[in-house]
């Protein structure tokens, strides 16, 4: 039996997709990440270009230090010279009284040198002082304009990981619609009803495994997000599906085509998981979904189950899902959960989901053998 259906939620949403490709081209223009980039490669810059600057500034206040002990030294020496020289003039002015005829001259201009250095000298120093106050204030003033760029770059790398968080938890919330195929194989003793819905359901379980990879697949930073995946709910969500095409195919092979729309609804945390990054950066976010969640009703919970034995069977509502663990997607309310493995006893339990949940079963060995 082939059951065929017009593809009416392709159609439906083909407006949805249009202005959703409109809205992405939109972002991409405009993407905050990027322009955050764009400045914070300006301001490295700036701070390299001040970096060089206060090297060569800094090179030039040693030179004038070195300068100004040379000048401090000389200081000495040329005092010490004046001073021999004004003692040869005192001398020489003693003997003019007792000979009229010494020749004051000569010791006069070696006094008269020997001032003018010591006065030449006091100038440097004094200069060099002044150069070395000033080159001082210039690089006080290049460290204060290298600490207001660190600020700066600090507060962009802080808004770079907020945009981040913001553009990661914008992508994660797409929705999409999805054809999904798949062949089943349907044991001799099920009913056609169970036959269909277990192809019903593991096609559906599929879609949503093709959803979650293209997700992944499409984020902007898809690499560091798949490296932190684990253990982050993305809450998958089968909004709407229908059967395109199911039947028979050869010897209990039962196929399924289904058209179904999915959509994310990922933990308020779950952007900054996948950064890496600390989950403060997700608390407004975090408001924003629990708003959402008390407004917008979630019909479907992921499910894992898992148990303490290997190569076990895992039924539920009469669908074989293989071995722990899995993953699936259910709806809320009440279902049938079957964990059996030869030699131990079957975990048959009916139980409630109100949301995403572990189911832990321990299986317990027959006490037959």
């Amino acid at each position: 039996m082939i059951i065929r259906r017009i593809p009416a939620l392709l159609i439906a949403l083909s407006p949805l997709w249009a202005s959703t490709s409109i809205f992405a081209e939109m972002v991409d223009s405009a993407d905050p990440v990027a322009t955050i980039d764009s400045k914070l490669e300006n301001k490295q810059s700036e701070l390299q270009e001040l970096g060089s600057e206060f090297d060569a500034e800094s090179s030039r206040l040693q030179t004038l230090r070195a300068e100004l002990s040379r000048f401090q030294r000389e200081e000495n020496e040329l005092n010490a010279k004046r001073n021999r020289a004004k003692s040869a003039l005192d001398k020489q002015y003693n003997r003019l009284l007792d000979d009229p005829d010494v020749d004051l001259l000569s010791f006069q201009q070696e006094y008269q040198e020997a001032w003018a250095s010591v006065k030449k000298n006091q100038t440097q120093i004094l200069e060099q002082e002044q150069n070395i106050t000033e080159q001082e204030m210039r690089l006080s003033q290049i460290k204060q304009k290298r600490s207001r760029i660190n600020s700066e770059l600090s507060y962009l790398k802080e808004q770079k990981v907020e945009a981040r968080v913001k553009r990661l938890d914008a992508e994660l919330r797409e929705s999409d619609v999805l054809n999904t195929t798949f062949k089943t194989t349907c044991s001799a003793t099920m009913t056609l009803g169970e036959c269909t819905n277990q192809g019903k359901y593991l096609t559906k379980q599929r879609a949503v495994n093709t959803f979650k990879t293209k997700l992944l697949d499409s984020l902007t930073e898809a690499n560091i997000a798949k490296q932190n995946i684990k253990g982050v709910q993305l809450n998958v969500f089968v909004q709407e599906s229908q059967i395109i095409r199911s039947g028979f195919e050869g010897s209990n092979s039962y196929y399924t085509e289904m058209q179904a729309q999915l959509q994310a609804r990922p933990e308020a945390s779950a952007a900054c998981k996948l950064l890496n990054v600390s989950s403060r950066y997700c608390l407004n976010s975090a408001s924003v979904a629990k708003k959402e969640k008390t407004t917008t009703q979630q019909s479907w919970a992921n499910i894992t189950v898992r148990s303490d034995q290997y190569e076990d069977r895992v039924t539920i509502n009469g669908v074989n899902y293989g071995s722990t663990p899995i993953e699936v997607v259910l709806p809320k309310g009440k279902h049938q959960f079957t964990v059996s493995k030869d030699g131990y006893q079957t975990y048959n339990r009916m139980i409630a989901i109100n949301g995403n949940d572990t189911v832990w079963v321990k299986l317990r060995p027959n006490s037959d053998i």
